[in-house]
């Protein structure tokens, strides 16, 4: 508590230093000609190009020059930078937890969609980005089913690429780091007809041994990772008034164990199995038609996507006593089709979108299971295996209208209806591994239907050009699931997860737009939560809490005091638990960290010369749901220099200088919990050249 109280005055002080310099009399007129504005940020999260500060909802935005400021190459660093979201991966996927509501283990999405270039992701599995060439990315924070074709429970991240056009651009980009760290990635894009046609080709490699020592004889570390990602972009214009644009993109991802260990303490080594690993690809295709009428547009979005995941997992290295090796093979294809209309910008403030949705996510189980350490107790060791297949189909209805009440008051009302079919074909088959003997086989089809109503209500008041003010509220929904590992029929159904959504929230501009301050508070009322437990090793229980709230505050600011110097800070408060929950009553919902803190000031000089220094930091975190296993505080300082010319810059950085010793990330299992060592001090050097 100490901490985090010292945390939250170090964040006051740094607002009211910021305040007092600008409240100072002292500046002459010549310095006061170096203060200069923020620069305003447009953002299409509401489906129109809108300043973020006039849209009555909480978002945090992030430039290209942001991204690359801050080194940002990877979702999850975009993630880790935003208040109350939370970040990490486990063999189990790539994991987010937003305000309190977890990932669901078996429908196994996260209560976070991303979408890249209208191509939707929430799969633990697919939960991956490529941030080259990107525009920016919007983090719509709250429940949001009015306005998109798939519906997301605890938020979007809206990765919107930068678009070719008639300019000749290229980049080239080489960064090397501790740990046999390697980097490089490219761009190029401009016209292919003037005016019509245009292309936009990129592409990313990066490559690390990584910083966790392997004791497997033979072995050195066990946390490496090779990653490939391309993607292509290309825009006709056949007329004046229509726009296709059609996106392709392919990752290829393999990793080793990651760096997860079990234990209370941490350190930089463990024993590892050598082959142990989990490969992912991953294909994004997605076609954007849109037509503008004088006051109408009409935009359809088709999308394909497919994941493929192929993982082992030694777990007998552990140190648990009952262990498992695990292992998978799964493929995951997505088609989408959203068809919209909207009103186009007018004069009199009133506007409408309304649009319709129809995805078929199926999944191919070609082998999941687990080879079980029996040898001592049966004499033998076991395979279980649960190969299958399951489909959901999903048909939603959604939209919105904004209507002027009286003078800078407007409302905000909408409304999505969603019904979801999902379908198992389940099977379960075990076997002796030393004779390859059929002990005991399980099969069993089942299907079950979900739907709902999501209404939403925003109510706003531009106070002045500098001020708006908006309370609202929504329900978040979380269609429910089958569980691929339930040998019972009877067992296998849970229900939907659903929230009422409350939120107020602030934005405003001081001093002749040099500071930007937002608050957002909000309360969250949940209802029966995905969650799961593991009675014995490799048998999974799915259900659900029956009641639990999140309440909290979140804090941005951004500043240019003088010009070149920029401060920006995020921060994140909340109490997240569980209301009824048997065993669990009162406890905090684990992955939640009690506050988020993001400190940055940096200054880029007319010669050239760039300099940055950062603080990140989390609260306590409880890694299980008996609060029993926690992460303390942490804070984590990072720094980077550099040298800017017309045509190159060289970056000089240096993470975590303090070496601070720190989990990441934790996840609770049937062998205890397990935990992501954060990142040891990294030096590194980043070039680039642009064409």
């Amino acid at each position: 508590m100490c901490r985090f109280k010292s945390v939250v005055w170090g964040y006051f002080l740094v607002c009211v230093v910021s305040g007092m310099v600008w409240g100072s009399h002292g500046f002459s007129q010549e310095e006061r000609s170096e203060l200069i504005q923020l620069e305003a940020i447009t953002v299409t999260a509401e489906k129109q190009e809108e300043e973020v500060q006039k849209v009555p909802s909480a978002i945090t935005v992030f430039t290209e020059t942001a991204l690359e400021d801050a080194g940002i190459d990877e979702i999850g660093e975009v993630i880790k930078q935003v208040p109350n979201m939370n970040y990490g991966e486990t063999y189990l996927g790539r994991e987010t937890i937003f305000r309190g509501i977890r990932p669901s283990q078996f429908t196994g999405k996260n209560p976070v969609v991303i979408y890249i270039d209208g191509i939707p992701h929430d799969h633990v599995n697919n939960f991956d980005v490529d941030l080259n060439n990107i525009e920016r990315v919007e983090v719509l924070r709250g429940s949001q089913g009015a306005l998109y074709g798939k519906n997301a429970i605890g938020g979007i991240i809206n990765v919107i690429s930068k678009q070719p056009d008639n300019l000749f651009n290229s980049k080239v980009t080489a960064e090397c780091a501790e740990n046999k760290t390697y980097k490089a990635k490219a761009y190029v894009d401009g016209p292919i007809v003037k005016d019509r046609l245009f292309l936009g080709l990129s592409g990313s490699w990066s490559e690390t041994e990584g910083f966790m020592e392997n004791n497997y004889p033979g072995e050195e570390n066990f946390d490496g990772n090779d990653i490939l990602k391309t993607k292509a972009l290309l825009n006709w214009l056949p007329t004046d008034c229509m726009k296709i644009a059609l996106h392709a993109g392919a990752n290829r991802i393999r990793n080793h164990n990651g760096a997860v260990i079990r234990s209370d303490e941490v350190r930089y080594s463990d024993t590892r199995a050598p082959d142990d690993k989990m490969d992912t690809d991953i294909l994004n295709l997605g076609l954007n038609l849109s037509y503008e009428w004088n006051e109408l547009e009409l935009t359809s979005v088709s999308t394909f996507s497919d994941n493929e995941t192929n993982a082992r997992q030694n777990f007998n290295y552990y140190r648990q006593a009952a262990a498992w090796i695990g292992y998978g093979d799964k493929e995951n294809s997505l088609f989408s089709q959203e068809i919209r209309f909207q009103s186009k910008d007018n004069d009199n403030g009133l506007k409408w979108l309304g649009g319709v949705y129809y995805s078929k996510d199926e999944g191919d189980i070609n082998e999941s299971g687990s080879i079980m350490n029996t040898e001592a107790s049966l004499g033998y060791n076991t395979k279980k295996n649960y190969p299958g297949a399951t489909e959901e189909e999903t048909v939603s209805a959604f939209g919105q209208i904004t209507i002027p009440l009286i003078k800078k008051v407007h409302f905000t009302a909408g409304l999505r209806y969603e019904q979801v079919h999902k379908e198992l074909n389940f099977r379960y088959k075990a076997t002796r591994l030393d004779t390859n003997q059929t002990l005991t086989t399980v099969a069993y089809d089942i299907d079950d239907d979900w739907s709902a109503f999501l209404p939403k209500g925003v109510l706003a008041w531009d106070v002045n050009d500098n001020a708006l003010i908006y309370a609202s509220v929504s329900k978040g929904y979380l269609a429910g699931g089958l569980n691929t590992y339930e040998s019972d029929k009877d067992r296998t159904t849970f229900d939907e997860q659903t929230s009422i959504d409350y939120e107020v929230g602030a934005k405003t501009q001081w001093l002749e737009n040099r500071l930007a301050f937002n608050i957002t508070a909000f309360y969250m009322d949940i209802e029966d939560m995905h969650v799961y437990n593991m009675p014995e090793p490799y048998v999974f229980v799915a259900t659900n809490a029956g009641e639990a709230h999140s309440k909290g505050i979140e804090l941005e600011v951004r500043a240019r005091p003088l010009k070149g110097l920029d401060i920006t800070a995020q921060f994140g408060w909340i109490d997240a638990e569980y209301d009824e929950y048997e065993g669990y009553e009162g406890n905090k919902i684990q992955g939640t960290p009690e506050y988020t803190i993001n400190l940055a000031a940096q200054y880029r000089h007319a010669s050239g010369l760039f300099g940055r220094a950062e603080m990140q930091g989390n609260g306590e975190t409880y890694y299980n749901d008996g609060n029993t296993d926690s992460q303390d505080s942490f804070e984590v300082y990072n720094l980077k220099i550099g040298y800017e010319a017309s045509r190159w810059d060289l970056y000089f950085y240096c993470k975590n200088i303090l070496d601070e010793e720190y989990f990441s990330y934790g996840r609770s299992c049937g062998i205890g919990t397990l935990k992501e060592v954060g990142d040891p001090r990294t030096f590194g050097l980043i070039a680039s050249v642009n064409f």
